[in-house]
């Protein structure tokens, strides 16, 4: 965010050992010295927030690991001399623990910024300007919601946390799945009603979540429960309101400087050189890449599935994979190890002007949470799921289609896109299911797509990941992870494996 300061009042919300999620001192309550001014006390509890975002154990390998890896759109990259590579393959083919690391940071990621979340709720009511109470409220509402998202999909119930936590409440049972999507409903409804717009947050907070971003993940969070008719409304209030737009082009749409664009809806917030601690590597970029190119790890790689499930002429397939001898303006042609996959996630590589200290891992690309393409995508499901009449889903679906039909795109390619006409509701749910796969590509959407498509369509998410070899999937054992054992160990047993 272009003015949101990165300030953490590190003695209310961190951990006494982040080892133990849990284990928080009683600290809950900011006292007058921290809290000083009200505003700018309240603003630091809620900015303290937002650079969860760009947290190692939220965008670093434990994303790759829980939110893209799993999916039949990615594959482990690298070379198997890198010690994590092995690792990474037991999620690639389903052959992960309990013991697992990226489960363990998953989980403790999402924690630590439920909890931070929790500290400033616990402490927001002593906000004297009623505008500005509501405000942070509402955000820090927002991003528990969505930190609950994260963990719902990913292990089923969850422990729910909605207040700072005191001796002797530290290990809590899990929730049951309905229960947290219960709050997590509770909390985005709450942002909904409450958040401003884009346009009253104004450009100098662009960057800060909205009422169409809470709206947005609402109607996500529906489509999930299959909940179609609430997932159309929300994701329709969203497009009515014209709150956001399509980005005009798609390969621009993930350009550094494309990080305040229309559709950008929610983002990391990584930014180089705001301030001293700005000047790190981006978690997510440094793991991307290609590597032995001299620009990142290359830990992860798009899949052959991938590439070819785009349909002859799509401009999204080179805007999105970077091939073995492509050329880079600033390094010239790169051409993969021979270990190491051909393919590489172009939507991170930019020519080498963006590179701040001349390192990739600076430049200021960013992942993406949600998009406006997503929402469209949200309606025009839904809309299939209950409306006789698909002239309305047709209509978001070609939205998508028709900016990806002008997008720049290789000289030498014939860019043959039409538009989708099939009205029969089970054909039309996965031509939709297929435009998510390929519009939203590596952006950690597909695996948890195959996941409640398979509650529609059983067996759906096994014959996808299967065709691509992905053969030890069932959805018995893997529709969510394990707990991490290191939680349960943690809890003394309280907490209860899910396999």
């Amino acid at each position: 965010m272009k003015k949101i300061a990165s300030i953490l009042v590190a003695s209310a919300l961190t951990f006494s050992s982040c080892s133990d999620f849990l284990n928080v001192e009683s600290q809950g309550k900011l006292t007058e010295d921290v809290f000083f001014g009200e505003e700018q006390g309240a603003l630091m509890s809620i900015n303290a927030i937002y650079t969860q975002l760009r947290a190692w154990n939220l965008i670093g390998f434990s994303w790759f690991g829980i939110m893209e890896l799993p999916s039949d759109n990615s594959d482990t990259g690298s070379e198997l001399a890198d010690g994590s590579v092995p690792r990474l393959n037991t999620i690639n083919n389903f052959t992960y623990d309990a013991s697992t690391s990226e489960l363990n940071g998953w989980w403790e990621g999402n924690y630590k910024a439920i909890a931070s979340c929790n500290v400033a709720l616990d402490n927001l009511g002593a906000v004297k300007n009623e505008a500005l109470r509501v405000k942070c409220v509402a955000q820090a509402r927002f991003f528990r919601g969505f930190f609950y998202f994260n963990l719902v999909r990913a292990f089923g119930g969850v422990p729910l946390i909605t207040q700072v936590q005191q001796p002797g409440e530290y290990d809590q049972p899990r929730a049951a799945e309905a229960l947290v999507y219960d709050q997590i409903v509770s909390d985005l409804t709450f942002a909904a009603e409450n958040l401003p717009t884009r346009q009253e947050w104004g450009t100098k907070e662009l960057g800060r979540v909205t009422k169409g971003t809470a709206e947005g993940l609402l109607a996500k969070v529906y489509l999930f429960r299959q909940d179609y008719a609430n997932a159309k409304r929300y994701a329709g209030q969203v497009i009515d309101r014209k709150e956001y737009a399509l980005h005009n082009d798609y390969r621009d749409l993930f350009s550094p400087d494309s990080y305040y664009s229309n559709e950008v809806m929610l983002a990391d917030q990584y930014l180089w050189g705001e301030s001293q601690d700005r000047n790190k590597e981006s978690e997510y970029l440094k793991w991307q890449g290609i590597r032995g190119a001299g620009m990142g790890w290359g830990m992860f790689s798009p899949s052959e599935a991938l590439d070819k499930a785009y349909e002859a002429g799509d401009p999204r397939r080179t805007a999105t994979i970077f091939y073995d001898g492509e050329v880079l303006e600033g390094k010239g042609q790169i051409n993969f190890k021979k270990e190491i996959p051909p393919r590489a996630n172009k939507k991170t590589i930019w020519p080498t002007s963006f590179w701040n200290s001349n390192s990739f891992g600076k430049h200021n690309c960013h992942l993406y949470f949600l998009r406006y393409a997503d929402v469209l995508l949200i309606y025009a499901e839904a809309s299939n799921e209950i409306d006789t009449d698909k002239t309305s889903a047709l209509a978001k679906l070609e939205e998508v289609r028709a900016r990806a039909r002008r997008s720049v795109h290789p000289a030498d390619m014939v860019v043959d896109l039409p538009a989708i006409t099939e009205t029969d509701t089970d054909k039309l749910r996965e031509l939709i299911w297929h435009e998510r796969r390929v519009e939203l590509a590596l952006e950690g959407h597909r695996f948890y797509d195959l996941i409640r498509a398979d509650k529609v369509v059983p067996g759906y998410a096994a014959k996808m990941l299967k065709a691509h070899g992905k053969d030890n999937f069932t959805m018995a054992q893997h529709a969510t992870f394990f707990i991490p054992q290191k939680q349960i160990d943690i809890s003394q047993g309280v907490l209860t494996q899910n396999k």
